[in-house]
């Protein structure tokens, strides 16, 4: 396997423990998690390009009493990259990168990111755009038959317009 980087090592045994810490002992949290707002979560020690780390997430899915809730990590800095995938968010420093979406055990969410006393949200422009890239990542492409029967059915209409015409 080769030689593994000392500091990445380092950073992985720190996210072990901080883990541990959250399965075996959860703080407990005095505030409550709404979708549509922003959160600090602990999203750990990462493969590859999997955003990691402590870091703000856009919660978009959260149901009382349950243990789990759908987040979209978000950056410290806006990207400004025009990658199809992230929304720069209109009134925070920040880009949404939707094809990181994933569900995490609430215990991950630390604490509020907060402004004027009121926890961060998103624009209404915002969600329009964050939606449209959650459908264009998450939505299951047509089967084949599906595309073999729309052909079809346009191909019949197309001959059906021209004894019309004629």
């Amino acid at each position: 396997m080769g030689n593994i980087p000392y500091e990445d090592l380092e950073m992985f045994m720190d996210w072990q423990k901080t883990k541990s810490e959250l399965k075996f002992n959860p703080p407990i949290k005095n505030f409550s998690i709404f979708y549509n707002c922003i959160y600090w979560a602990f999203l750990g020690c990462n493969i590859g390009s999997e955003e990691g780390k402590h870091r703000p997430v856009l919660v978009t899915r959260t149901y009382k009493n349950s243990p789990i809730c759908t987040v979209i990590p978000l950056t410290t800095k806006r990207l400004n990259d025009k990658e199809q995938y992230h929304v720069d968010l209109e009134h925070e420093d920040s880009t949404a990168l939707c094809e990181q979406m994933r569900i995490i055990d609430i215990a991950r969410i630390d604490k509020p990111m907060y402004r004027n006393n009121k926890i961060l949200t998103i624009t209404e422009n915002d969600w329009e755009k964050i939606n449209l890239q959650i459908k264009r990542q998450y939505l299951l492409s047509e089967l084949p038959e599906q595309k073999k029967r729309k052909s079809n059915n346009v191909m019949k209409n197309d001959e059906n317009e021209k004894d019309v015409s004629n």
